[in-house]
């Protein structure tokens, strides 16, 4: 069966097709000016230019979502509250999901306790897996590292003001010893993590973990501030080809739906 897969970003927004045996992609800018009638435009003009028709479909956002509706995103402000309902599609099947627990799907495996991917891209977020089960938590929350606070000399702020892509971008921190610093504030976060869940694996993705100085402070502060024996035992790698991770990811959610 066709199947679509959608990456939206806070920046730019990926589109997977599949079908008869072959994969394309395309991608459109998105932005805060980005809203639910330039998704359903999108959305529609791919169905008229590929013939789509009672396909399957599976849409990834930044944010906290939950029963398949974005309840809040700070990066697609226009794209808050939406829900299965509001998308105008031929497609018989519709996901919204976490773009970090849908990158999860496409790295984690089953042999494994625990595995960990956190992504810093515009914003900052964790996914958990347990023996290749994505953990949700209660609500189906969990994993929002970006929102945890940290204490500085300049006051108290959460991980998303210190190190995310979208803080480094706004602030213009360009200097290697700053990107470092902010890198080091994400370490310090995967440091929590470790000692929480005591991870096999740990996989780092988003556009940030591609700049050098970022990723030496953030492995710097992690090996720092872990405890030795449960990080002894987990093996951090950064993502291979992580411009496609979500997709990938979806693709694996809508296969396994059955639907």
């Amino acid at each position: 069966m066709q199947t679509v897969t959608v990456d939206i970003g806070g920046s730019k927004a990926l589109f997977e097709m599949h079908f008869d045996g072959r994969t394309e992609q395309y991608k459109i800018p998105t932005g805060e000016h980005f809203n639910i009638d330039s998704l359903n435009q999108q959305l529609q003009e791919l169905e008229s230019d590929y013939g789509f028709k009672d396909y399957r479909l599976a849409i990834a956002l930044p944010g906290l979502v939950q029963d398949n509706q974005l309840l809040s995103s700070k990066s697609l402000i226009g794209l808050n509250g939406l829900s299965k309902s509001d998308i105008k599609t031929q497609a018989q099947t519709v996901l919204i999901v976490n773009d970090i627990d849908a990158g999860m799907q496409a790295v984690t495996d089953s042999k494994h306790d625990c595995e960990l991917l956190v992504m810093c891209g515009t914003g900052i977020g964790m996914a958990i897996s347990i023996n290749g089960k994505l953990f949700t938590g209660a609500n189906g929350l969990a994993g929002e590292l970006g929102h945890c606070r940290v204490m500085t000399e300049s006051g108290e702020f959460s991980l998303e003001q210190l190190a995310s892509g979208g803080s480094i971008q706004t602030r213009e921190i360009k200097s290697q010893a700053d990107l470092f610093r902010a890198g080091s504030y994400l370490g310090m976060g995967m440091a929590w993590a470790v000692n929480l869940f005591n991870p096999n694996r740990i996989w780092l993705a988003g556009g940030m973990m591609n700049n050098a100085d970022y990723y030496r402070g953030c492995i710097s502060a992690l090996n720092e501030m872990a405890l030795t024996a449960p990080l002894s035992q987990a093996k951090v790698a950064r993502v291979d080809d992580m411009e496609t991770i979500v997709c990938r990811g979806l693709k694996v959610m809508l296969d396994r739906s059955g639907n």
